[in-house]
């Protein structure tokens, strides 16, 4: 009885439907196991308001839900002080200090927020215009004016005085600036066509030396996360289509295959510009996300998979939204909703489905028939029965109505989850899809999958 090998993640070659491979909310650890993503546990089902950034700051949680600041005041219900107001709709962008933090709100104003909780508007400080992007380095601030102009920064320990000689550019490639970030006291400006480092040389009135030769040959369109010591984001090179690339030293590799660039093409500029990036990690696992409008993709170790929340029985955009970490725990916010990631099955309450798409195919292209299929995955560990669904499909587009069977409940550790019904499954040309799926409050795990096939 051969076994069907797991996906790494999710895979396809466009206009090649049979080469689409999947894991939705769970992923392949690297070492032959699929598990599921963490779920979320809900502290505040509606706060009201919508969500447009979280950050910590001061040993404190804090979120901008539509116009107003709130500083998370017990955890474990949601309870929250509102500390001034935001204004706009838009996302945000944070940079953390010394004395003060500094919200960018893209393209409209900016705030500084002291470790007292007082919220200045210094929008209309002198030389200040709209940005989009700050960053904190060596005790100045450091910002990206909306329109791509050249950068301004701040007085040390000061973020809201500049000085008139206070702007340079990254002006080896005459493109927009886009967005900008301090990486191990190097500050890298990302344009439309370009990345350019600079270091900070202690010089007036300019301190921000260019590195000669560290320009990068990629655009930044939006996302950027740090992960495991480097920096991901969605960009391009000069004139082509959208990827995933990583900052390297010097170079900057595309890390997104055919199957994510897909997703990205789908997507217009503006939605990618507004993507909702973040990172967790789960178990050991280090996992970053990219949410582009209603699609969220995550990465580990190399593999792409997706993530979704079930509403109303259909599968729709990832609600972790923001994360951030305070004291061990990773803490989100989707439109009005207040959550932990935890080691449960369900978003807010609501079920959370997991989903395998993979295939098999014939060595030698020919006919077969597949009587049964064994998947060996966690038994015993749920609380009452529960199912795991099987459809089949011979061209990985339609597939046919899932058949269910149980999971044993509670203590029944050496229950048998077998797909082996009167006349077989399916005789199948050369090609067989298999799609795997729960949406009950079930631990998932899986290790092996074998096809009886003839």
């Amino acid at each position: 009885m051969p076994a069907i090998e797991f996906p790494k993640g999710l895979t396809e070659v466009e206009d090649l439907p049979k080469t689409r491979q999947t894991l939705v909310n769970c992923f392949n650890d690297t070492e032959g196991h699929v598990i599921s993503r963490p779920g979320i546990s809900s502290i505040l089902a509606d706060t009201g308001r919508v969500a447009r950034g979280q950050f910590v700051w001061n040993g404190s949680l804090y979120q901008v839900q539509s116009t107003e600041l709130h500083k998370i005041t017990n955890l474990t219900t949601g309870a929250s002080t509102n500390v001034g107001t935001i204004a706009g709709i838009e996302g945000i962008s944070v940079a953390i200090g010394f004395n003060d933090a500094v919200i960018v709100v893209k393209g409209g104003a900016i705030y500084t927020l002291s470790k007292a909780d007082a919220l200045t508007d210094i929008s209309g400080n002198a030389n200040f215009v709209p940005c989009n992007a700050v960053a904190h380095i060596n005790g100045r601030f450091v910002y990206i004016p909306s329109d791509g102009d050249p950068a301004f920064f701040s007085d040390i320990g000061a973020a809201g005085t500049v000085q008139v000689l206070s702007f340079f550019d990254a002006e080896e490639l005459p493109d927009a600036n886009n967005t900008v970030f301090n990486f191990k006291n190097t500050l890298y400006i990302m344009g439309t066509d370009s990345i350019e480092l600079f270091r900070d040389t202690g010089a007036s009135p300019n301190p921000f030396g260019r590195i000669s030769g560290a320009r990068i040959t990629n655009g930044f369109i939006g996302g950027l996360i740090e992960y495991n010591e480097t920096f991901l984001f969605i960009g391009r090179e000069k004139d082509q289509g959208p990827s995933i690339y990583a900052l390297g030293s010097g170079l900057s590799p595309k890390i997104s295959n055919s199957a994510v660039d897909i997703i990205l093409a789908n997507h217009t500029e503006a939605q990618m510009a507004a993507a909702i990036t973040g990172r967790f990690k789960w178990r050991g696992y280090d996992i970053a996300y990219f949410t582009i409008l209603n699609t969220t993709i995550a990465f580990y170790a190399g593999n792409w998979f997706e993530l979704t929340t079930l509403v109303d029985n259909i599968p729709t955009v990832w609600q972790g939204g923001f994360v951030n970490q305070l004291n061990g725990t990773y803490y989100t916010a989707h439109q009005g909703k207040i959550g932990k990631l935890a080691k449960v099955n369900t978003d807010y309450g609501g079920d959370l489905e997991r989903v395998l798409d993979l295939s098999f195919q014939h060595p030698n292209n020919d006919f077969f028939t597949v009587q049964s299929v064994e998947m060996a995955v966690s038994q015993g560990l749920n609380s009452a029965a529960a199912t795991v669904g099987l459809a089949v499909s011979k061209n990985n587009i339609e597939f046919s109505t899932p058949v269910f069977r149980n999971l044993g409940g509670a203590g029944k550790y050496t229950s048998h989850l077998e797909w082996n019904y009167p006349g077989g499954i399916g005789t199948f040309n050369g090609f067989l899809g298999v799609r795997l799926q729960t949406r009950q409050d079930v631990q998932f795990a899986t290790d092996q999958l074998f096809a009886n096939v003839r």
